[in-house]
């Protein structure tokens, strides 16, 4: 999780990155946005990102092993807001 961050995601930008579910089932998706909250503090890092699918892919709510040779792999959770659109946000305590 340490690779998956704001600067690693923001690199990603209109890049693709690698979803498996729980059956083996792979999908690229694109990353679309990388966004911080209004508010930030110190103790924690807060970020989301959005990314979309083609449209024929959709995948529901639950968790995904994600993987890019940039941050490695993964597992987060990921809700769509429509059809081929998903975001995953993050929200973890700074070491």
């Amino acid at each position: 999780m340490e690779q998956f961050n704001f600067d690693t995601l923001t690199a990603l930008l209109n890049q693709k990155i690698q979803l498996k579910d729980g059956s083996n089932n792979i999908v690229q998706l694109n990353v679309e946005k990388v966004s911080l909250p209004r508010f930030t503090t110190e103790e924690y890092e807060a970020f989301s990102v959005d990314l979309s699918s083609d449209a024929e892919v959709h995948c529901p709510s639950g968790n995904y092993l994600f993987s890019h040779q940039s941050f490695g792999e993964v597992q987060l959770f990921m809700s769509p807001y429509a059809t081929d659109k998903y975001q995953i946000v993050v929200s973890q305590k700074k070491s």
